[in-house]
């Protein structure tokens, strides 16, 4: 454990002595605060719900999580510094978890900045808390899993473009094949296996977690998806020892 946390401090702090944590931060707010002020026809509504603003958190995830996954391995193959790490008395799950932790604390940090939104809103008209707190629940699921696709990819590339698009373009794939439309075209094509892929798609559960709902097979894709790339992760920098 005390591995885990020396690591998971330097990562942290590498992210607030850079710009990164930063950028990425007032990016997601400013994505959030757009569409909710100028897409989301929020007071237009007869019984104004925030179901639309959350809505909006699985693309907004796929689009700018991997600005903080993509420097996890990459930065430490391109620098060297990895070479130094697998010298440390360190175990390679130790590391992975560690990174994974520090990219997940700075998406915390995010979605609470986002709790500005319901609070604000609470003083004007009255909010279903139930559902908001789902949502929130979901956020903080889907985060883990697109972090740990993110970190996954990272670590089985040198170049930080090529793990900041490929992890796009992973993560897309993953929210897309939840929709309805895209699941009924799958079928039509491979029968009901596209069903089956549906499942994997992040919408398909988040849309639960918006609409208040609590589901324990929501919770165990989210816990299962992270824990799948999570190893796929140490298994990429295990890899390297050979």
């Amino acid at each position: 454990m005390r591995n885990i946390l020396t690591i998971y401090r330097r990562e942290l702090m590498s992210y607030f002595t850079s710009p990164i944590a930063y950028i990425f931060i007032c990016a997601f707010l400013v994505v959030m605060g757009v569409f909710f002020f100028f897409y989301n026809p929020f007071f237009q509504q007869p019984n104004p719900d925030l179901r639309n603003y959350y809505s909006i958190l699985p693309l907004t995830f796929a689009l700018l999580i991997p600005a903080v996954t993509m420097r996890l391995w990459s930065e430490e193959k391109k620098s060297g510094t990895v070479e130094l790490l697998m010298t440390l008395p360190l175990k390679s799950w130790e590391l992975v978890i560690a990174k994974f932790l520090a990219g997940y604390s700075v998406m915390v940090i995010t979605l609470l900045l986002t709790m500005t939104v319901p609070l604000s809103v609470s003083l004007v008209v009255d909010l279903d808390w139930g559902v908001i707190f789902a949502s929130y629940l979901g956020a903080l699921c889907l985060a883990a899993v697109y972090i740990s696709v993110g970190s996954a990819i990272s670590a089985m590339t040198e170049n930080q473009i090529v793990a900041l698009l490929s992890a796009m373009v992973v993560l897309f794939i993953l929210w897309g094949i939840g929709f309805p439309q895209v699941v009924q075209a799958l079928n039509n094509v491979v029968g009901r296996l596209g069903t089956g892929l549906g499942w994997f798609g992040s919408l398909y559960h988040f849309e639960n977690f918006a609409k208040g709902l609590v589901n324990p097979v929501d919770i165990v894709y989210a816990v299962s998806m992270t824990a799948f790339f999570l190893v796929l992760n140490n298994f990429a920098v295990e890899w390297r020892k050979f």
